[in-house]
């Protein structure tokens, strides 16, 4: 089976954020992938005029590649694993086939599942207000606030700041591309899939996410769902991770055990 996984950050963050769970995955033995989005582009402070004009197919377009990218030097497609906004641009690489096995972590929805909720509303209001007022017109960062409560309300209060540190802005054209964001057909993903819901979750409402694990349970492969009713939106990295990293690992070990099992010698 394939012992490669990209994980893919969300929205105003970067690669970094998968450090807790990255750690886990190599000592189970894979090899880790986490890039950062346009990192020359996506900065902490002072983005380039260029930022604004990055859409979420770009960065759809990005991962596809990095994805064929270990195929092509692994000779196996890698399992994708997104977070948020990584998990909607892994829906879409598992439906254009880069993924041996797909895991969607508290994901941002397609249209068909999306659900209208206050949490989501004030975690996101100050996304104009936020950082600087001198950066290019229509580059934006989550601000202070929205993170800290909609994002890492189940993470002790003494990370918040070290957290929020690592954000990065976003181009205002991604923030548009993930509140209308374009249809998967789910009947084309045929691989393993697992959805992933928090209970707490103030950034991608568990009502939603469990629509998305619906909607891949009738998928060519049938997908599956967990929900974890004590975690929130950072659930890559609260108290009890390591729990939610275990889950995962037994999932791909169960799913993909069929790729290394094995095959029938050939008839005498």
């Amino acid at each position: 089976m394939s012992r490669t996984i990209l994980m893919i950050h969300g929205v105003g963050c970067g690669g970094d954020a998968w450090d807790r769970m990255r750690r886990d995955f190599e000592a189970a033995g894979w090899r880790v992938e986490t890039p950062t989005l346009y990192g020359d582009q996506r900065t902490i402070d002072n983005p380039p005029e260029t930022l604004k004009d990055l859409t979420l197919s770009d960065y759809i377009d990005a991962m596809s590649a990095k994805a064929r990218e270990l195929e092509s030097e692994t000779g196996q497609k890698p399992v994708i694993m997104g977070h948020s906004m990584g998990g909607l641009i892994t829906q879409h690489l598992a439906a254009r086939g880069d993924a041996a096995a797909a895991i969607f972590l508290t994901p941002a929805q397609t249209p068909d599942c999306q659900v209208q909720d206050l949490r989501l509303m004030i975690t996101f209001w100050s996304i104009l207000k936020s950082g600087r007022k001198k950066v290019p017109e229509n580059s934006h960062k989550v601000g202070r606030f929205g993170f800290r409560w909609g994002v890492l309300n189940e993470v002790p209060k003494a990370r918040h700041d070290e957290i929020y540190a690592k954000a990065r802005f976003d181009s205002g054209k991604v923030y548009r591309d993930l509140a209308e964001p374009a249809p998967i057909d789910e009947k084309t993903v045929a691989v393993p899939t697992l959805t992933i819901g928090a209970g707490k979750d103030r950034a991608t409402p568990v009502k939603a996410v469990r629509r998305v694990g619906q909607k891949y349970q009738g998928a060519a492969v049938p997908g599956d769902y967990i929900e974890y009713p004590q975690h929130a939106h950072w659930i890559l990295d609260e108290p009890g991770t390591e729990r939610v990293a275990a889950d995962i690992l037994a999932w791909l070990d169960r799913k993909l055990a069929t790729d290394t099992a094995p095959q029938p010698a050939p008839a005498a």
